[in-house]
């Protein structure tokens, strides 16, 4: 294998590699990139056996060949590498060792024999259709958030992506949920997805796929039983999907919260952030104490201190008293993009349902804790 490269090209075909590929694996080869020179291109590839990405990039190919090599020294390497230089690459050594020259510039990197590399990028049948990437990245920003942490219960830790019917609308649909509190968004279901398999997308398959998102105005997505598969540009984004049934999320979602309340946006985060200050480090908890046009915010400690804030707000039902996670409060005021924020109550003890005023397309639902 021989040939040259621009650096910003070589950069740009690296960039979304060095993300996957495990910093620590057992597995020696899942920590290389591949290198496949033909046809005066070089294609790229780096997986960590669940996801692959694979880009192609402009190159001057002398001669074809490939390799694999440390991913993350590769890339340190093109990273310092000025701009505008040219970036030459040659096997040598029969092979166990690839030569890389940039001006003046040289480095030996070792290899290894690419036919152990793993093929991930196949998908097998599935249903494929174009989306906006636009379009894709709200499905993903608006729910994510409320993903698990918690490895146990692998299925609450992704993204569930599916198609749902409501109104006579078929929909797009994407949901996260913790346990804690969910996020729902939805989309005209783009044409063609209309028979695509329900999957739940894994936490990097979703950071990648955000990312890919940015890369083109339009992905051309392919979902199966088993895998995704994304491309934008000159990159190609494969992942598994979460071998599991998504829990029944719509009997969580209040059905009958009457009792409404509007608050400005910015003020309600605002207080809620300067309250929690006092409040008990391990729960977070925030109490709100609703009367007709008023909320009182509070919170308190083990150590006797407390803080209180009061706001005017949009309610007239009976009074309710009802206490929050305050990050999980900070963190759907971030998915809120109008200037105001709706919570749907039953009572002091039930779901709460939230509402952006300004999108219809997303909702919320955020468990109350016992203060």
């Amino acid at each position: 294998m021989k040939l040259s490269i621009s650096r910003e090209t070589l950069f740009r075909a690296l960039r979304h590699m060095s993300a996957v590929v495990e910093k620590r694996t057992s597995i020696a080869i899942l920590g290389n990139v591949r290198l496949k020179a033909q046809d005066n291109k070089l294609e790229t590839t780096a997986t960590d056996n669940d996801l692959a990405v694979q880009g192609v990039a402009e190159a001057f190919v002398d001669e074809a060949g490939v390799t694999t090599v440390n991913a993350q020294k590769l890339f340190e390497i093109v990273s310092k590498i000025p701009e505008g230089v040219m970036v030459a690459m040659e096997l040598a050594d029969g092979g166990s060792r690839l030569g890389l020259t940039a001006g003046k510039a040289r480095f030996s990197l070792a290899t290894l024999g690419a036919e152990a590399f793993p093929d991930m990028t196949k998908v097998d049948g599935g249903v494929a259709f174009d989306i906006p990437s636009a379009d894709m990245k709200k499905l993903l920003d608006k729910v994510q958030f409320a993903a698990s942490g918690d490895e146990t219960r692998a299925y609450l830790t992704g993204v569930y992506l599916h198609t749902v019917e409501a109104d006579g609308q078929k929909l797009l649909r994407t949901v996260a949920t913790d346990g804690h509190r969910l996020a729902k968004a939805d989309l005209a279901c783009p044409e063609g997805a209309e028979e695509m398999p329900d999957v739940i997308l894994p936490r990097k398959c979703v950071t990648e796929l955000r990312k890919l998102a940015d890369e083109a105005k339009t992905l051309h997505v392919t979902v199966s039983e088993k895998k995704i598969q994304a491309e934008a540009a000159d990159i190609v984004l494969t992942s598994k999907v979460i071998d599991a049934n998504y829990p029944d999320y719509d009997r969580v979602i209040p059905k009958d919260n009457t009792a409404g309340m509007v608050v400005p946006r910015k003020s309600l985060m605002q207080a809620v952030d300067r309250v929690s200050i006092l409040s008990h480090e391990k729960t977070r908890s925030v109490r709100f104490k609703l009367e007709v046009g008023h909320l009182a915010l509070s919170a308190n400690n083990p150590d006797q201190e407390n803080a209180s804030e009061e706001l005017k707000v949009d309610y007239d039902k009976v009074p309710l008293e009802v206490g929050f996670n305050a990050r999980y409060l900070s963190d759907l005021g971030g998915q809120v993009g109008g200037d105001d924020m709706c919570f749907f109550f039953k009572d002091s003890a039930s779901p709460v349902l939230v509402k952006d005023p300004a999108d219809d397309s997303t909702t919320f639902v955020v468990m109350p804790m016992r203060v």
